[in-house]
């Protein structure tokens, strides 16, 4: 149905790159994700469980969470700083965290947890 599937995941990108604010920043990684504003925590919610959905089928569309974490991870994890050499020295990390989040979602029964890693 959709010839180009990279322009959705371009515009969700683009989306959360041009948000006056990050869903969450370097800085709050070691804070409880729970206690993010109400809604940067029910974006993140859904973006993750989609994200989950994305590669529990990875055997048909090659996204694994590693996969999606490269994509995703710098636009959802943005440094405390902008600058350049943030940006690139913490890089590893920002796919970290995403491959993490992704990793350890649980949508069972309905409710949505965080698994701690």
């Amino acid at each position: 149905r959709w010839q180009d599937l990279n322009v959705i995941s371009s515009l969700l990108k683009s989306f959360f790159r041009k948000l006056p604010e990050p869903l969450f920043t370097d800085g709050e990684l070691g804070a409880d994700i729970r206690d993010l504003p109400g809604h940067y925590y029910e974006t993140l919610k859904f973006l993750v469980s989609h994200l989950k959905t994305i590669a529990d089928h990875s055997e048909k569309n090659k996204m694994e969470p590693r996969n999606l974490a490269l994509v995703f991870g710098p636009t959802l994890v943005r440094t405390s700083e902008d600058n350049m050499a943030d940006m690139v020295t913490h890089m590893p990390d920002r796919y970290k965290i995403v491959e993490t989040l992704i990793q350890h979602v649980s949508t069972s029964l309905g409710t949505w947890l965080l698994l701690a890693g």
